[in-house]
């Protein structure tokens, strides 16, 4: 902060001579001549900063001690608009620069998209520009919230959306649609089999009646609970049993084996070769091009990257300018040969991942074997898992 301070205010490096230095000081500090910075130069000289307005009532002091003072360095904004006095080509480009910065904060040229998780920002922003809202659009010619009416309806996905512009950049806060809940159907008599092969470990009948027990052996598509319950007592004797939506959980242990082939030999990208670059100033929504064009042709396969810098003042306020690089970067294929344990690893984290997919619980052990076949390997993973196999099905005739 002082040194900002100093800067608007100015600032003069002296240097002083006298036969007596020590005075000098009293002197300032006497008639309150703040200086900073101070440096002997010899026994009769002293160097030190003081502010650009105290500088004559310096040499007024220092007088009557015949002292010499010479300006080394002068500093600030004072005399930095004092050199532009007669450069009118420049404080005209100035001006003209100050009017384009206020021009440019009537217009939009960046977009801040949150609040959703299920949409992605890119679709929005297409629809925003649809309705008219897009780079270089002027802030005060529109009304958000009709923006906002016309591009909901086109975002089934959204319950809620509104635009607020700051500056130069339009926020976009949007929420997205709750889906409604499935109902669960309690007219429709079902009943809860087995999805696959298991040994049960817990039965939860929510409404129906559990016809295995824990510890019993299920076969994929074996009644686990029934909707079909027998009247009991002698309330109703004339109804032998009741049709009823059959729900619950069941639990129990399940076995998977599953393999995979991974080749023992791989293809794999080998830069070489220099690094191309190319540049380009995006002005709105033109693009100039700077130095050697993007196509260039390198001979064989390259991977192109673009880095984009948003052009920014201080304080936030954004420009209509991005600065884009483009790097093309050559590269070559060769083969590489994995080793026995990087693939059996590598078709031990695919298998896994394809076995999660796959169950609707938990894995609780697992086990890798390997073997060689020509210039594969064959991985194959051995799981148990705890998992809830019953699925709801309808009722049959029968």
């Amino acid at each position: 902060m002082n040194r900002a301070v100093e800067l608007l205010r100015g600032s003069v490096r002296v240097r002083v001579e006298s036969d007596f230095p020590e005075r000098v000081l009293n002197l300032c500090g006497a008639h309150g001549v703040a200086f900073s910075d101070l440096r002997w130069e010899s026994a009769s000289a002293l160097s030190f900063t003081v502010r650009a307005a105290e500088r004559k009532k310096l040499e007024r002091l220092l007088t009557p001690l015949g002292a010499s003072l010479r300006v080394e360095r002068a500093a600030g904004a004072p005399f930095f608009l004092r050199r532009l006095r007669r450069r009118y080509a420049l404080l005209a480009g100035l001006a003209a620069l100050a009017a384009l910065l206020f021009l440019n904060s009537f217009f939009i040229w960046d977009f801040s998209v949150s609040g959703s998780e299920t949409v992605p920002a890119e679709k929005i922003l297409r629809v925003l520009e649809e309705q008219g809202l897009r780079r270089g659009s002027f802030a005060y010619s529109f009304r958000p919230q009709d923006v906002c009416n016309r591009a909901l309806p086109k975002l089934p996905e959204l319950a809620w959306l509104t635009v607020n512009v700051r500056g130069c950049r339009a926020y976009v806060s949007v929420r997205d649609r709750v889906p409604k809940p499935v109902l669960a159907d309690e007219h429709t008599p079902t009943n809860v089999v087995a999805r696959r092969d298991a040994l049960v470990t817990e039965v939860r009948a929510y409404d129906g009646k559990a016809v295995v027990r824990r510890g019993s052996t299920v076969t994929a598509g074996q009644l686990l609970i029934s909707g079909a319950v027998q009247t009991e007592g002698v309330e109703r004797p004339n109804i032998a049993s009741r049709l009823l939506a059959g729900r619950g959980e069941v639990w129990g242990r399940t076995w998977y084996e599953l393999s995979v082939k991974i080749p023992l030999q791989y293809e794999e990208k080998c830069s070489y070769g220099a690094e191309k670059h190319g540049y380009a100033l995006i002005i709105g929504e033109n693009r100039v091009k700077f130095g050697r064009k993007e196509s260039s042709n390198l001979g064989g396969g390259c991977d192109k990257i673009i880095c984009q810098t948003r052009l920014t003042l201080p304080g936030g306020m954004v420009l209509p300018l991005v600065w884009e690089k483009t790097t093309l970067r050559p590269y070559e294929t060769r083969t590489v040969t994995r080793s026995r344990e990087e693939a059996e690893q590598l078709g031990a984290r695919l298998l896994t991942a394809c076995l999660l997919t796959r169950i609707d619980g938990s894995v609780t052990a697992t086990r890798v074997a390997s073997a060689v076949q020509g210039g594969e390997l064959l991985v194959t993973l051995s799981a148990e898992c705890r998992e809830q196999i019953g699925r709801v099905v309808p009722m049959t005739a029968n």
